[in-house]
């Protein structure tokens, strides 16, 4: 397979040591993701669904890379119950378009959890990708988490041993004129020096200059799809007026635009409009624009161009970050009122928390659950405005329900406290406060860090993105908390 697609040029480069993994943001492998549903008032629909996962930082261990790090897509089917991930690496000077890297069986548990059953993996699971050789696992290799929100609108999946990746099912592409508000939470990578080089590799995320947390408004017409009045903010909530990180401190961007065309992984969004793929394996040319996919119930994922490359001739050309930083971003539409905090205090969730520390092989990736209808006695102690309260499963195990507590609970070592919403932005949280507790992740000792976090619903259900840094724990990370109501 050998092809040339090119749009309009970009206008808002950027040089960073991104990867090939956006050379289908526009491009016209196959019109495969997302798929026509039915829609069922159960929590998953009728049909397979694909979705599109986005890059998140952090290596297998006594490794320089991770599946994580590139894009990919899985497709679940809930009737015949089997998973499959298929990856666009540029690993290997030979793979000619995307590439099956897992497959499975899936398994309901506790909590609107499932788990995948892995029973084929294109190399030894754990090992470097793209290999080609194929490995089959009897019995199959178990340890791998999914959460899938209700008619298939997207979700999380956290392979063991790999941190866990946003899924969203890119049905369609924004349409009419009326735009959308959403308001965002950068994923975030390490928070030490930038060892990516520029050969590959993901960079560091620098919590006093990159963006932590923001909105923006959506309006898609015809394939164009416009993103206006940005706003971009650090950790400590200043406002992002230029990108200090990039050469000559270029002012940050207030809109942009981009085109959406249906690609390998669903319905994207490519932003800057623009795609370059030449001869796809050995020797291809490609460029590396933002993907951004919104579900039906309008979850927001972006992938900011920011991914791992192991291609050493590749030439490769990045953009300014409209968005998230880190590798990208995760965004709720902007409730039209006020959150209601208490409802959200008492719903029950299901997600991940996942911390970048201070190098590129520093990092964690957990399953958690928040809202136990009656906080057990282990839970954090202090003065609460708003609590979750939950924290991660023993042994990282969602089937291993923590002493005392409910059937499919972990343990209470965590309390997110959301402290007041902004009183011009609702949903948003900008003095959220993280209570961790001295058992969490097994070395932690009990300790507070400050957050921003977005709350909002998908189809009725709220749902909780986080963003903090964490200066006292051990390691020192960035953290990013991602929650979906699972009652």
């Amino acid at each position: 397979m050998a092809y040339s697609q090119t749009h309009s040029p970009a206008t808002l480069l950027r040089r960073r040591s991104a990867s090939a993994l956006v050379l289908l943001a526009a491009g016209w492998i196959c019109a495969c993701g997302g798929g026509t549903k039915t829609t069922t008032t159960g929590p998953t629909a009728n049909t397979p669904a694909t979705y599109f996962a986005a890059a998140v930082a952090g290596a297998y261990a006594g490794s320089a890379i991770s599946d994580s790090e590139y894009l990919s897509t899985y497709t679940v089917d809930d009737q015949k119950h089997t998973f499959a991930e298929s990856i666009y690496t540029f690993g290997s000077g030979d793979q000619q378009g995307p590439q099956l890297d897992y497959s499975g069986t899936t398994a309901a548990s506790a909590r609107g959890l499932s788990e995948f059953q892995i029973d084929y993996s294109n190399s030894l699971y754990g090992s470097a990708v793209n290999s080609g050789k194929g490995i089959t696992y009897n019995p199959p290799l178990s340890g791998n988490w999914f959460f899938e929100l209700p008619d298939q609108a997207g979700g999380l999946v956290t392979l063991r041993g790999l941190p866990f990746v946003p899924l969203v099912a890119a049905e369609k592409c924004p349409s009419g004129t009326a735009s959308t508000t959403y308001n965002f939470v950068s994923i975030p990578t390490y928070i030490g020096p930038n060892l990516a080089g520029s050969s590959g590799g993901i960079s560091n995320w620098i919590p006093a200059d990159d963006t932590a947390y923001g909105s923006v408004q959506v309006s898609g017409k015809g394939s164009n799809v416009t993103f206006d009045s940005i706003r971009q903010f650090s950790a400590s909530g200043a406002a992002i007026t230029s990108y200090k990180d990039l050469k000559s401190s270029p002012a940050a961007v207030t809109s942009a635009t981009g085109v959406c065309a249906s690609t390998f992984y669903g319905n994207t969004i490519s932003v800057p409009a623009e795609v370059v793929i030449t001869n796809p394996g050995q020797g291809e040319t490609i460029s590396s624009p933002a993907v951004v996919a919104i579900g039906p119930t309008g979850l927001l994922i972006e992938n900011n161009g920011e991914t791992s490359n192991l291609v050493s001739n590749a030439q490769i050309t990045g953009y300014q970050p409209f968005m998230g930083s880190g590798t990208g971003a995760m965004g709720l539409p902007q409730p039209g009122s006020a959150v209601s905090v208490s409802a959200l205090s008492a719903a029950q969730y299901v997600g991940v928390t996942y911390g970048g520390g201070t190098g590129a092989k520093d990092w964690s990736s957990l399953i958690t659950s928040f809202g136990f209808p009656s906080a057990p006695a282990s839970c954090p102690t202090g003065s609460f405005t708003a609590p979750l309260f939950g924290g991660d499963f023993p042994g990282n195990d969602p089937t291993q329900s923590a002493a005392g507590s409910a059937a499919g609970y972990g343990n209470c070592n965590l309390v997110v406290d959301l402290g007041t919403q902004d009183p011009s932005t609702n949903g948003l949280f900008p003095h959220a406060t993280v209570v961790v507790g001295a058992a969490f992740g097994g070395n932690q000792k009990a300790h507070t860090f400050p957050a921003t976090a977005i709350a909002g619903q998908l189809g009725g259900k709220y749902a909780v993105f986080l963003i903090g840094v964490d200066t006292s724990g051990t390691p020192q990370q960035a953290w990013g908390i991602y929650l979906f109501q699972s009652n």
